[in-house]
């Protein structure tokens, strides 16, 4: 498949994140930590207890974003778009109206944090300070680490993925970390659809032992969890107005990320400016790929 760019109007409401201090703070053992000093990297001993490898703990005096959604986020239908891009973005307007209303009427699951295990390394952004990424041992990869080889990761996307295709379905949703992300799946188009932070990922390995490239993208391993990855994934900057095509090629955690951009170069061209390291509101949408059974 010929990779290519797309690009699209979109009109959203997004917080901005300042950090403009920090001091040293200690936290409890039996958490990850949100928010570190910017660039920190920390793995977990045998006992499950944080060891910093650089950086440190920190407080902010940053403005916390709301664990809410402030309204749905809708696109715009730019000038010049064909018909069909047109029926592709009102489609996904009027997913991301009945997200809203369902997040707002408290229909949603709220997912665990992430379990620590042993030799767990997290990853903070190096700007901002935010948890960017959670990666597991693997010894597939050259890095030593990989974003998808969660422990017991195969009986955690069964337990909540729900059982065969061909069961009745129904519109399903699912919220976690600070932004919030929230991912909902659409049953009347067999959809998903998530609206939050882009964080970016770095390793050499996917989860289905393919190489990692340009415009791929991991999803939530417990929620929107493929193998095949054989549907594009739009995802639209709400900030900047443009839409890009990527390709799922992974899973992880996405502690406090609703999509996670291999690469930080490929993180930058969604963002459009080649400071940032995250993208704090984007929409991502995908038809249900071919080897996801229907959440119930």
């Amino acid at each position: 498949m010929k990779r290519k760019l797309c690009a699209s109007l979109a009109v959203a409401m997004s917080a901005t994140i300042v950090f403009s201090s920090f001091e040293v703070l200690a936290v409890e053992s039996n958490t990850i930590p949100d928010y570190m000093l910017p660039g920190t990297v920390l793995h977990y001993d045998e006992n499950l207890e944080p060891v910093i490898e650089k950086g440190g703990y920190a407080k902010t005096n940053a403005k916390k974003v709301s664990r809410s959604l402030s309204g749905p986020y809708i696109a715009n239908v730019p000038e010049g778009a064909t018909e069909e891009d047109a029926r592709q973005i009102e489609l996904e307007n009027e997913i991301a109206m009945k997200a809203f209303d369902m997040y707002s009427a408290g229909n949603y699951i709220q997912a665990p944090s992430p379990k620590i295990y042993p030799g767990m390394k997290v990853v903070y952004d190096e700007v901002t300070g935010e948890l960017n990424n959670i990666y597991y041992m693997d010894e597939n990869d050259p890095s030593g680490y990989s974003l998808h080889n969660e422990p017991d990761s195969e009986q955690n996307v069964n337990a909540n993925l729900g059982q065969a295709a061909t069961r009745a379905a129904k519109d399903v949703q699912w919220s976690w970390g600070n932004k919030p992300n929230v991912l909902t799946y659409q049953a009347g188009d067999d959809s998903f659809l998530g609206t939050g932070k882009a964080t970016y990922f770095t390793g050499s390995i996917g989860n289905r032992d393919n190489t990692l490239k340009n415009y791929d993208c991991a999803t939530q391993k417990n929620y929107d969890y493929s193998k095949k990855g054989d549907k594009d994934v739009t995802v639209r900057n709400l900030t900047t107005d443009k839409a890009f095509t990527f390709y799922q090629a992974s899973v992880g955690t996405l502690p406090d990320a609703i999509i996670d951009i291999w690469g930080l170069s490929n993180l930058q061209t969604l963002a459009g400016n080649s400071k940032d390291t995250s993208v704090s509101s984007v929409r991502y949408y995908h038809k249900r790929f071919s080897d996801q059974s229907i959440p119930n």
